[in-house]
């Protein structure tokens, strides 16, 4: 895997356990290079848009803290790094097939499995 990729990864998970901001900004600045190349890097790499790796990895730690805890929804968004709370139940929606509320109520983090953001090097 290449190396800027592994610490991209790393830095993540590191944000993430530490609930410190996930955004692609932040983790860039944190990484030391620009955000464009970062994140020209990373899509050339996995097919894939940083922002929308880092919003699953955001939507996957609302839904933790959706079953494992009462934190209002709101609260939960901002803490996920949703500025708008309906933003965020639209892309809830769109990512696990309900609502937060109905994922709180009868939803599980098998839902979290899929559909997974591979990380893995394209083959060309």
């Amino acid at each position: 895997m290449d190396g800027l990729l592994r610490a991209l990864i790393k830095t993540v998970r590191r944000r993430m356990r530490a609930d410190e901001e996930l955004t692609v900004e932040a983790v860039t600045k944190e990484l030391g290079y620009t955000r464009q190349y970062v994140s020209g890097r990373f899509h050339r790499l996995t097919g894939r848009l940083l922002s929308h790796f880092l919003k699953e990895k955001r939507l996957e730690k609302a839904a933790r803290l959706l079953k494992n805890g009462n934190m209002r929804i709101s609260q939960i968004a901002r803490r996920c790094g949703f500025d708008s709370e309906n933003y965020f139940r639209q892309q809830f929606r769109e990512r696990f097939g309900m609502s937060p509320r109905q994922f709180r109520a009868n939803g599980t983090l098998r839902a979290l499995t899929a559909p997974k953001i591979s990380v893995q090097p394209q083959v060309a």
